[in-house]
């Protein structure tokens, strides 16, 4: 069998059900023919993807049972439930951004990620997949070309969530054991249809006329389609058998195919009858670094976060790509779409459900 196809009667649990990967993780689990996924995240699941499931299995194209769960991250019980009549746990939950009180992202990220692996071990699940991310791993310097095995976990972090995610996956990587099998894998810059934080804030920034680009443009990134990646959370769940190269691994996930970052997004931003961002003046990245510092001086005096920081800035700026061989290897994972397959698809969803409802007038683009 194929890696990532070996999902075929399995029980699986899903955290953080709600987002935009846990959410295409629950309908490619059942695609791939899940007997059951417990759906687990602290808010509802929106209608259009309780519908979408629900269609696929009144269709006929999937089989299988979805519970929709309610609940709490920081609360062990919760977790506890949850987990119960489960082989493999798929934990994506996490608190993500920079504009929430620091003890929070503990309970969240480390906390709850504890709370898993404990009902994971009470209930007797077999494996556990966590999300993880290659920021964990970021000092600020370009990343061009590097793999896992160069990227150590750092002793300071450049963000907090960085820093408990890194606790979380570190306790999740040592629970690693003959009766509970983990692994952490991680996408970079994540894409796709559904999303509500990459492409919507850069292209409601650009739609403002408010977007520019920082540095030359041409600094490289690995991105990694949604479906490219909940594969690869797959692939990684198939790897872990008895001596398996993978167990108690990290791994990074990506379409394997480095882009010029502000290039495909610039794409993205014509395709929706924005002004071409290349024919704007850039912003030096020396200057946004010490704007960056002062943005954040000024956070500190007033007691709040801002958008603008050095991590922002140096993430927009410097290289951030990856060689992928170790997935490759250990994993099996290959993409089953191309960048270009999954950009235009991308585009095709933005352009058809974000954009009507946007507030922004379309200009003929020709694309």
């Amino acid at each position: 069998m194929s890696p990532g196809y070996g999902v075929k009667g399995e029980r699986c649990m899903v955290t953080g059900s709600s987002g935009l990967v846990g959410g295409r993780l629950v309908e490619m689990l059942f695609e791939r023919g899940a007997k059951s996924v417990t759906a687990f995240d602290l808010k509802p699941a929106d209608d259009g993807l309780k519908s979408r499931v629900a269609d696929a299995i009144k269709a006929g194209r999937v089989s299988g049972k979805v519970t929709w769960v309610v609940g709490d991250l920081t609360k062990p019980q919760e977790v506890s439930d949850a987990c119960k009549d489960v082989d493999t746990i798929y934990h994506i939950a996490a608190l993500v951004g920079p504009f929430y009180p620091t003890p929070l992202y503990h309970a969240v990220n480390y906390t709850g990620t504890l709370n898993v692996i404990e009902g994971a071990k009470l209930h007797k699940v077999r494996k556990i997949v966590m999300s993880s991310s290659p920021s964990t791993r970021f000092t600020g310097e370009d990343i061009e070309g590097l793999t896992e095995d160069d990227l150590p976990i750092p002793d300071t972090f450049l963000q907090i969530y960085a820093e408990t995610k890194a606790l979380g996956e570190k306790a999740l990587r040592a629970a690693n054991s003959p009766d509970l099998m983990t692994i952490a894998v991680a996408p970079h810059q994540v894409y796709g249809p559904h999303d509500l934080l990459f492409l919507p804030n850069l292209l409601q920034t650009a739609g403002s006329e408010l977007l520019r680009v920082f540095g030359n443009g041409e600094n490289i990134c690995s991105f990694c389609y949604v479906d490219n990646y909940c594969h690869g959370l797959m692939c990684g769940a198939d790897s872990m058998k008895e001596g398996a190269a993978s167990l108690g691994k990290f791994y990074i996930i990506t379409d394997d195919q480095p882009q010029k970052f502000w290039h495909v997004l610039n794409v993205a931003i014509v395709a929706m009858g924005f002004t071409d961002i290349f024919s704007k003046f850039k912003l030096p990245t020396l200057l946004m670094i010490v704007l960056g510092y002062i943005s954040e001086a000024i956070g500190w005096l007033i007691g709040k976060k801002l958008k603008l920081n050095v991590f922002s800035v140096k993430m927009l700026t410097i290289h951030r790509y990856f060689d992928i061989k170790n997935a490759k290897r250990d994993l099996g994972y290959k993409p089953i779409f191309t960048f270009e397959q999954g950009w235009a698809k991308t585009i095709e969803w933005f352009k058809e459900n974000w954009l009507p409802t946007s507030g922004f007038q379309q200009k003929e683009s020709g694309l």
